[in-house]
């Protein structure tokens, strides 16, 4: 008898190694619902872990995908600057574009975690942990 989610994976690693390397768009939300990025990913840290997927529909991305390519990324905001390159859909109001935590750098970004980290804490990410899969599902 076959196992379901063995048949998946296997269609999946296919699927992944079966498209061309410029056509892989790891940020597709269907390999997520369908826990099938594993192997797109392993793909892209084997054949090309900085990738860049020029057409989505959240425009063009990179995805970095090796530990230490992500540790330098994440530390060194004056080359790798989240400031105004970061968003999804219009983020404009009248008054021009509004600021957002994840497109800031520090010393802004850590003025703003510092205000917001205990509303994430895992303590009461734990209490809000129902509401949030309901709203998720």
């Amino acid at each position: 008898m076959s196992d379901g989610n063995t048949d998946l994976s296997q269609e999946a690693r296919a699927r992944a190694y079966a498209l061309p390397l410029d056509q892989l768009h790891p940020g597709d939300p269907t390999l997520f619902r369908n826990d099938a990025h594993w192997p797109v990913l392993e793909r892209l840290r084997k054949e090309d872990p900085v990738h860049y997927t020029p057409d989505s529909e959240y425009g063009p991305y990179w995805s970095i995908t090796k530990y230490n390519d992500i540790m330098t990324v994440d530390t060194n905001h004056q080359v790798f600057s989240s400031e105004g390159g970061i968003g999804i859909g219009s983020q404009e109001s009248p008054d021009g574009p509004l600021p957002m935590f994840i497109a800031m750098d520090p010393p802004k970004h850590d003025v703003q975690r510092k205000t917001v980290s205990p509303a994430v804490s895992p303590m009461n990410l734990a209490i809000l942990e129902p509401l949030i899969r309901e709203r998720a599902g």
